[in-house]
């Protein structure tokens, strides 16, 4: 018997979690553009590329702490085709 990933509580918090760095995996002084690319695909890719560039280190009393090398998740987005400009 399969039971689905988002029926977890520990998944649906993960992935708030990963909504509220998302916010923070690019500087908000930045935003990521791509010739032909929709925004849905722009989302998309950000989303990939954030979940390849975090971390979950162990915590203590807090829990564990989700961390993003911004250095890998800007490279992502650039091996994507994509280019960082001021943000609009």
């Amino acid at each position: 018997m399969h039971r689905r990933l988002a029926s977890r509580p520990g998944v649906a918090t993960l992935l708030l979690a990963l909504g509220a760095v998302a916010g923070c995996a690019s500087s908000a002084a930045e935003s990521w553009t791509k010739p032909g690319a929709t925004k849905e695909q722009v989302n998309k890719d950000s989303a990939d590329c954030l979940f390849a560039a975090q971390s979950v280190m162990p915590g203590g009393r807090e829990g564990p702490a989700i961390t993003v090398d911004q250095v890998q998740y800007r490279q992502c987005m650039i091996n994507r085709g994509y280019s960082a400009g001021p943000s609009k």
